[in-house]
């Protein structure tokens, strides 16, 4: 009990620390948009195909596109993505440790993604992807994002819709 409330206090001091050094950098969306990184709750219901539709429709190939995703248990097999950051994937002391999420964040990318309600897991790993821009919900810290979706879209078809609509208006 005492090391769970010792970790928490840990890890959060680390998300807060990473949330300051992510809102002073300056940011803005690449034109054209070259690599895209999704960082996905399956608890969502979508399909990692949708995620192939949404980088063909910003005219990229599949190659382009990386998708992690949050598996709380180690030992549920998760067939959503090849990549998964596990509550064991953070250490003790809140630094990333995972092998999937260290490939995941040792990239650059153009878009980042991040499909996901609250989760102080995903939110340390979105920190600390490096992207040139970046997308999500008003659940999470605003300072991770950089264009903010409502939670009253439901559909997936139009998340894509306007994320598609704001990236072609933003220059």
């Amino acid at each position: 009990m005492i090391f769970q409330s010792l970790h928490n206090k840990l890890l959060n001091k680390k998300i807060e620390k990473s949330l300051r050094k992510l809102s002073s950098e300056q940011r803005s969306k690449p034109n054209p948009i070259r690599t895209l990184a999704c960082i996905i709750d399956p608890s969502f219901p979508i399909s990692v195909e949708n995620f192939i539709d949404l980088a063909k429709a910003l005219g990229l190939k599949e190659k382009d596109l990386k998708i992690i995703t949050f598996q709380e248990n180690k030992n549920i097999f998760n067939v959503f993505s090849s990549m998964n950051i596990t509550p064991k994937c953070v250490s003790f002391y809140g630094n990333i440790c995972g092998k999937d999420s260290l490939e995941f964040i040792s990239f650059e990318y153009d878009l980042l993604i991040n499909f996901f309600k609250s989760n102080r897991f995903l939110t340390l790993l979105s920190s600390k992807t490096n992207a040139k821009f970046r997308v999500g919900f008003e659940s999470v810290d605003s300072k991770l994002n950089d264009l903010i979706f409502s939670e009253k879209i439901k559909k997936y078809n139009n998340f894509k819709a306007e994320l598609i609509k704001y990236l072609n208006m933003i220059k």
